[in-house]
Order: structure tokens, then sequence, then C-alpha cells
């Protein structure tokens, strides 16, 4: 007979048949939510009766009664809140009695909520009662502060199940897990469950609970775990081998659980017995690792917990295992209880020493682990596959270095001139599309393959997974944009990029979430509006940057649109330069403000008056470039007259492209490494660029480079033709939806002449409003929650895509970046001085965190046993007549730290300025010492700056 399901009834709100179509077609017109890995594992094992009795998330008495008492308000046992956090404005848009669409971080609809309540909590207490602190540096409290402020409760349906990467043999829900049983004919199950590494001290306990029992059910946990937990797959793996190899088939079932691991000690081991009862189990075993979960912070043991109640309460016996070890006199795994030796002879058997052995680098032994175990585990430490170690390469035999795999691919092929290969992937699906196309190729293309939202630390070698979706970039030379082209982008974005997009610091707008098979629709519809994605990432000339103002500037020098859509003509799409070492950044800009950084690009290009003939012509940098290694541009000795700039251009490109000093080593092959690395000078380029021109170029003459401004051209503003103005819309994060975008392009149909910028700090410009109509104009823009008077903190935070899409990130940032902009606008409401802060999620600096007055670097600390997102702070950066790149000051902060590390920083800037003094200047004129004091409020001792966790991405920046 089965052992009843906690409460009676096993729940089952999985949708079936009609009621399932139905749901998915009511979905897209519901309020949606959308829910990370943790809130996925958790609507799931609702719908599927894990968490039986419950049919939904919590209301508010049973949330009381919860964390008061350990029991739903009917009395009946529970440990653990199951609750929906969100925050407030977005709990305010919702009503009791309505039904909202629960969809994943890609947009695709997995539930339905049955809205019932809304109520307040309190974060910081339920930490205290659920982990016994509020610390953040415990990895549940730190998750628990980070959720939103109000609670949403209600019964849930299943429309779709979150992807058990590789796992899908081994699900089994609770009603499977009891036919199982029952087909085994087992009366007596004992549950196992463990986010543990395998080894001998977990099956001593395994064996010796099985030998009175009927079956074992060995159910892992695959759930989101600390990140320096053992990933599930290789923990999956050695489960495997040990129950095929070391376990009788008819007394054991291995299947896994999809829910994350809470770290909530002993009331999480009772919470997985309940849960262990309502899949069949008896027992469930207790052992010394969970009791391990118990620290400083734990109110209450694991045994005081269990026999805090009756059997009946329970209904499922625990079975508890004292300390194990292996005995080298009794030449096996035994415990206190059986053997009579002493300390000296026994090993210590416990995940965290297998964790530790590993960390060093070192073997496991066989008195720690099976010979297969230890096997997988070394594999995993190399990065080779844990199914089977690969066969060693002959001694003789030379691997392809990155650089040379990379230098072959294109030698063999241009994919510029292979379209009929792209719309063949998406006739037979993205299972057909070869590693060489996902990896490279594509980028010629300006798409890039996606990454899973874990980031550079889901994969290996400073790569994460990517999804079976592309990022797909669109080419905005100069930012000159049209609103029917910007209405046609829109209408990609809702339908194949999941309705947004967003502005880069490059000017291009990007796309995420699109389907292979939608790709050459997508493209060809582009080329009918005059847009391309060609030559947006990959080992080519990127989008060409310029003044978004261009021709409307009243305080330009000249108009030098002309020649960024005449380089770009050059350049782009020319099988001469489709193959140059590494990306190449190229910006012409004819205004005073040098608003598209020349100081950073390969090639940056700045007009300058001829003081002798009044002549306009431009000085020209060459090798700016910021990722793990900074270095602004050099500017050489020449002025160059307008019609000698494409000339020049294509000179300089040559001088890139015939480099093969720089197609050694990924990692050093852009333009400035020429300096960085080779030797070369300003006098040296000049000279090799005068050879290849055929001609010499004037002398330079002095130029102004720009004092301390925004770039950003936020606010109305006039122009040169009288009685006209442009309006400058702040899009924070650069972050647009479909229907925003649909809106600005009606607006500037409506209002101006339909011509619309990018600009490189992420916003969008209206041209060509009658000045009378500014007004209007700026209440509809506010209306569609853009701003055009923005705070100092909105205008000047950029970010880059960080883990949400980016495969070498570290950090999730553009939700990171909205909130923090939230928090500093709460915190200093008056703040309105000069201030760019710039967010970048790995070393690699997409974000421009080098240039910026403030810029943090993505990096993981570790807080309390499990690495949460954290930053590292550097300081001063600038462009201009004052430019430097940021130093970095030693001091890093968990990613939840960090508006009260910049809040104490800008107080102590305010308390001590002088007057004009800017926020660089107040920088440049402190220690780093005492920059960290202000940081953190006391005196810290300085961090290292960590490497890159890999090479630097191959066009992530935009």
């Amino acid at each position: 007979m089965d052992i009843p399901p906690h409460g009676g009834r096993l729940i089952d709100r999985v949708l079936r048949g009609d009621a399932l179509t139905d749901a998915r077609e009511r979905a897209p017109s519901l309020k949606r939510i959308s829910f990370n890995a943790r809130m996925m594992s958790d609507l799931e094992l609702l719908a599927v009766g894990a968490y039986s009795p419950l049919e939904g998330f919590m209301g508010e008495a049973d949330y009381r009664a919860v964390l008061r008492d350990m029991r739903l308000a009917s009395g009946l046992r529970w440990t653990l809140p199951i609750t929906l956090a969100v925050r407030r404005a977005a709990a305010d848009e919702l009503r009791e009695g309505e039904d909202v669409a629960l969809v994943t971080p890609w947009e695709e609809p997995i539930g339905i909520l049955h809205l019932e309540e809304r109520f307040p909590y309190d974060g910081r207490e339920e930490a205290r009662l659920v982990y016994g602190t509020d610390d953040p540096r415990h990895p549940g409290a730190q998750y628990q502060l980070t959720r939103g402020d109000v609670l949403l409760a209600g019964p849930v349906d299943l429309i779709a199940r979150p992807p058990l990467k590789g796992f899908e043999a081994y699900r089994l829900d609770p009603a499977d897990a009891r036919a199982r049983f029952r087909q085994l004919g087992w009366h007596t199950v004992v549950g196992f469950q463990s986010q543990q590494p395998m080894h001998r001290a977990h099956e001593y306990i395994q064996k010796c609970a099985l030998e009175p029992l009927d079956g074992l059910f060995i159910h892992p946990l695959v759930g989101q775990t600390k990140l320096d937990e053992l990933p599930s797959e290789v923990r999956v793996r050695c489960y495997q081998v040990l129950v095929e190899q070391y376990y009788p088939k008819n007394r054991v079932v291995l299947a896994v659980f999809p829910g994350a691991m809470r770290y909530a000690g002993p009331r999480e081991t009772l919470f997985h017995a309940l849960v262990r009862k309502n899949y069949g189990c008896t027992h469930f075993i207790v052992g010394r690792e969970y009791a391990g979960i118990e620290s400083a912070f734990t109110p209450i043991t694991v045994d005081q917990i269990f026999r805090a109640f009756t059997p009946e309460e329970l209904g499922i016996v625990p079975l508890f295992f004292d300390e194990t070890f292996y005995c080298r006199r009794c030449e096996t795994v035994t415990s206190p209880k059986t053997c009579p030796h002493e300390s000296q002879d026994r090993v210590g058997l416990s995940g965290a020493a297998v964790r530790e052995l590993m960390g060093r680098g070192e073997l496991v032994p066989t008195e720690f682990a099976r010979p297969e175990v230890a096997e997988i585990l070394r594999n995993w430490v190399r990065g080779t596959d844990v199914a089977a170690a690969a066969p060693s390469a002959p001694a003789e035999a030379r691997k392809e270095t990155k650089a040379q795999r990379v230098e072959r691919l294109k030698r063999e092929l241009n994919p510029w001139e292979q379209l009929e290969a792209i719309r063949r992937f998406a006739r037979e699906g993205y299972q057909s599309i070869p590693a060489a196309w996902l990896n490279t190729y594509f980028r010629w293309w300006g798409v890039y393959t996606q990454g899973d939202g874990i980031g550079a630390v889901g994969g290996k070698g400073g790569e994460g997974k990517a999804v079976p979706y592309f990022m797909l970039r669109i080419r905005i030379p100069n930012g000159q944009l049209f609103s029917h082209q910007l209405r046609l982008i829109a209408g990609v974005a809702d339908r194949s990029a999941r309705g947004q997009a967003d502005i880069t610091v490059r000017e291009n707008i990007q796309l995420h979430w699109v389907p292979i098979e939608d790709l050459p629709d997508i493209l060809e519809g582009l080329w009918r509006s005059g847009l391309t994605t060609m030559g947006t990432c990959g080992d080519v000339t990127r989008n060409v940057t310029g003044c978004p103002v261009a021709g409307v500037d009243a305080d330009e020098l000249v108009d030098a649109s002309p020649l960024v859509q005449a380089a770009t003509r050059m350049l782009n799409g020319n099988p001469d330069f489709y193959n140059l070492p590494r990306k190449y950044k190229i910006t012409l800009t004819g205004c005073r403000a040098w608003c598209s950084y020349p100081e950073i690009n390969d090639i940056g290009m700045t007009a300058v008056r001829h003081p002798a003939s009044g002549e306009i012509g431009f000085s020209v940098r060459v090798g700016g470039g910021l990722s793990t290694n900074p270095h602004l541009a050099v500017r050489l000795g020449a002025f160059v007259r307008w019609n000698q700039v494409l000339p020049v251009v294509h000179g300089i490109s040559e001088i890139f492209r015939d480099s093969d000093v720089l197609r050694q080593d990924r990692e050093k092959a852009r333009l400035k490494f020429l300096f960085l690395q080779h030797g070369w000078t300003a006098e040296r380029f000049g000279e090799e660029l005068e050879r290849r021109l055929g001609f010499s170029l004037d002398p330079a003459v002095a130029e102004e480079p720009p004092e301390d401004v925004y770039r950003d051209h936020v606010g109305i503003h006039a122009q040169k033709q009288d009685g006209y103005v442009y309006a400058g819309v702040a899009v924070l994060r650069g972050r647009l939806t479909a229907d925003q975008m649909r809106i600005v392009a009606d607006l500037a149909d409506r209002y101006g002449t339909g011509e619309l910028r990018t600009t490189t700090m992420q916003n969008l410009l209206i041209l060509n409003v009658r000045r009378q109509r500014a007004e209007a104009l700026a209440r509809e823009i506010e209306a569609t929650g853009l701003r055009l008077a923005a705070s100092a903190f909105w205008r000047g935070t950029i970010a880059c895509t960080g883990t949400e899409f980016c495969k070498l990130a570290l950090t999730e940032t553009k939700g990171f970046a909205r909130w923090l902009v939230e928090e500093m606008e709460a915190r200093m409401p008056g703040f309105d001085q000069h201030l760019k802060i710039h967010v970048t999620g790995c070393p690699n600096s997409c974000g421009q965190h080098w240039i910026a007055d403030l810029g943090i670097e993505g990096k993981k600390t570790k807080v309390e046993g499990t690495m949460v997102d954290a930053y590292y702070f550097c300081v001063g950066g600038a462009v201009g007549r004052h430019q430097r790149t940021a130093r970095p000051i030693g001091y890093r902060a968990p990613a939840t730290e960090v508006p009260d590390a910049i809040e104490r920083l800008l107080r102590a800037y305010l308390a001590e300025k002088r007057h004009g003094e800017s926020f660089r200047h107040f920088t440049a004129g402190h220690t780093d010492e005492e920059l960290r004091q202000f940081l953190a409020g006391q005196t810290v001792a300085a961090v290292g700056r960590d490497p890159s966790p890999g090479r630097p991405p191959h066009g992530v920046d935009g």
C-alpha cells in the first residue's frame, strides 16, 4: 500500500488537452511575470504535486504560519515558504481575481497564476526566521534580500516545463515515482538527496539504509546551487556509474529533483523529507552533510527539528547517520559505532573534502570514491567530457591554437558570399548548423550565439553555454535612422525577438532570441528598408560611428556624416577587407564634443580648422581600444584634408589587414597591439601610411580637445536650422520595447521629419522639431516611460549585455544597472553633477568602464561559501582634454552593496568639493586608500583586480 502524500492528496495542476491549448492561446494577452530558474523550478514542483498539499504560491495565512510555527494555517507541518515575490510597481498593476501569465526570461509562457492575494512582507524578517540571519553573505539570505517586496498568492497551472538540460530521462514526477515503486513491488522505500559529489560515505549509508527496506530512491538535486558546487551533470554521471556497477538493479531507482537548493539548514532537511514523502518514500536518510549545513546561523539542529514533531505529523521515518569515515585498519568505510580505532587511522569523508581535493588539482583517492567516480571527477577538472576520457593525442601532434583555427577558417571561406548557407540552415533547423558557423562565420552577418543566462561560469574555458537562439545586430552608420526603419525593427522585435531591443555603444540596434528559422526573412526585410546586419560582428570593420547630430549641431565644425557613409560603403562587404586580424572600429566626427569617442577607436578622426588657411580638415588617431588592455589612441602628426579622408582610412585598414604579427594570438590581435607589443610609434605608423598612400600628408595643427562634458545629447537642444530643435531621449541601459520604438517612430513623423539618431551613450534622438512644438513632444515622450529631463544617474549610466545574453559575462548588468539608478535617484535625488557610471559584466570592458568617472567591473566573489555577483571599482576615467583610463583602486563589493558604496563616495565628494570641482578632479586628488575608505565606510585593504576569465569577446560590445 502506498504511503499517503503529505496532506492526503497528490496535487496535479499540469494542463493537458483542451485546457492546455486554451491556456497557450490566452497567455499572450495576459499581464506577465518573468521567472528566474528558481521560480521556474518551484512552479513545476507545485504543479506536479512535489509540494503537496500546496496548489500554488502561499497566501498570507500560510506564509505567516510557516515562518512562525513551521506549519500551514491548517496545522499541517511545513517548514519553508514557497512564495512569489515581485516589485511593488509590478504588484500595483495586478488585481485579485485576474489571471497572470508566468513566463521564462526569454518570454515563453510556462504557467498561469490565478491571483488571489497580494500582500507586503519583510524580506529581512523571513531571512532571519528561515536562515537564522539576514547577513547577505549567507547564500539563502543573499537571494532573499534581492527579491521583490510584495508577495503574490494563488493556485498555478503549468503550461510547459523548464528544460532539464540533458536529464529528461531521469525526470520522474511524484505520480510516476509511485507507479515505478509499485511496479517493482516495493512497500518501503528510503529516499536520498544530496547536492554534493558522490563519495564512499554516501554509498555506505545508502546500503545500510537499504538492508531492511525494499528499495532505494536516489534523488539528487539538479536545480540551482551555489556556484562552487559540482555541476549537476557531473554528479548525476557519478550516480549513473555507481548504480550501474555497484547496486542491485531491482533495488534502486535513480531520478533527478529539479528544485533549487535554498541552504536553509534543518528547515530544508525536513522539507526535503516531506517532499520525498510525496514521491512515495517511507523513509529518508539524514546524514552528516545535512548537519553540516548547520552553522552559527542555525537556531535549531537537524535532530531537534525532526524530533520536535510526532511520527504521525511527519508521516515519514528519518534515518539518522552519524559521522562516517574510511578506516585504514578496518580497510572499509565505517562509523564510530562499529570501528574501535583511533583518529589517526580514520580518513574523514565529505563532499567538501572531495571539492577541496579537486580545487587543489589533486587526485581523488580510492578511500574517498570508487575509481570510476574518481575518473569522472578528474575528467571534469581537466575539462574533458565526463562521459568518457578522451584519448591522448600522439606526442608529435601539435594542437591547433585558437588563432590558427580562426585564421584557417577565414582563409577557407568568405562568409559574405554564403547567404545561401544561411537560408539552408533556416530550412533545416538549428541542429543543422555546423560549429564553424555557430562559433565563427555567423558573426560576419551580425549574428552571434546567445548565452543561457548564466554567463561564463556556466560553461568551460571562460565561455558559457548557448541557447538555440541568436543575437542579431543591425548596422546604423553614424546612428542615422528613419522612422520607417525603426518601425520595421519594432515589428521584427515583436515577431522574433521577444518584443525588445537594445541600443549599443556603437550606435547599433541589437535584438535577442532570434530563431534561425526567421533569419533570412529578417535580413531581406532589413535590406528592403535600407538597413543591414553585415559586418556588425566578426573580424571586419564594425559600424562606423559619427556625431549623432551631424548636420544639425549648431556648434559643429563640419557635417562629417557623408564621410561615415562613404567609408561604410568602401569597407563593409568588400572582399578585400573581409579577413582582418580582429574587430576594427572607426569613427569620423565633425563635432567639437568628440561625442563618438575617437580616443578608443582603431581610427578616430576629428574635425579641426587649419589656423593658416581656415580649411576644415581632420586630426587622425589610431590604435585606441579598451578590453583587458586599455589603450587610448595615438595621434598621428598629420592634417587630413576632406578629400584625403577615404584614402587615409583605406591605407590604415591595409596596414591592419597586412599585419601578420597580429594574427598569432587572438587576445593581442587589435591594431593597438602594434603600439603595445611590437614597438610601433606614431612616426613609424605615419611613415608606413604615407608609403601606402603614395603622397605626403600636411603636418598636424593644434586642436582643442573638449573639456569634461556630457556627450549624450539628452534634452531639448537648438539646431543650426533656425526655429528647430532636436529632442534627446535618455534610454536607460539602451533598452527599448517594441511599443516604445513604434511610439518614438510615430513621434518623429508627427513632430519632425521622420529622422532619428542613435548615440554611443545608448540614447535616441528625434530631429527637426519646430521649437514651438517641443513642449508637447516632451510630454508625449515622458508618457512612454522614457525621459528627456533625466537625473545624472539615469543619463550617465551605461551597461553592457551581461549574463542575460552574453556567454562571457560574469555578472547580470542590465537589471542591475536599472536597480542601481533607481537606488541612487531615491538616495540622492538632488545630485546634479556630471557623472558617468559604466557597468561592465566582465574585464573585457564592453561597458567601457575604463573611460568612466566611476567604472565598475563585474566579478564573482565568495560570501559565506557561495559565489555572488560583485563589482570592482575603477575611478577617474576620462576622454578629451583630460583623457586617461580609469584607475583600479583595489575595492570590490558584492552587487547588493554597490549603491551603499557609491552613495558614501558621492557624499564625500559633495562634502569636500570646491566651487566647480568635477568628480574627476575629486578622485584625482585622493589616494587609492582614501577612495577605498570613502567607498567602504572604513579602512580596508586593497584587493587585486582579477585577470580576464577568458578570451576577449568576439564583438559583444556592440
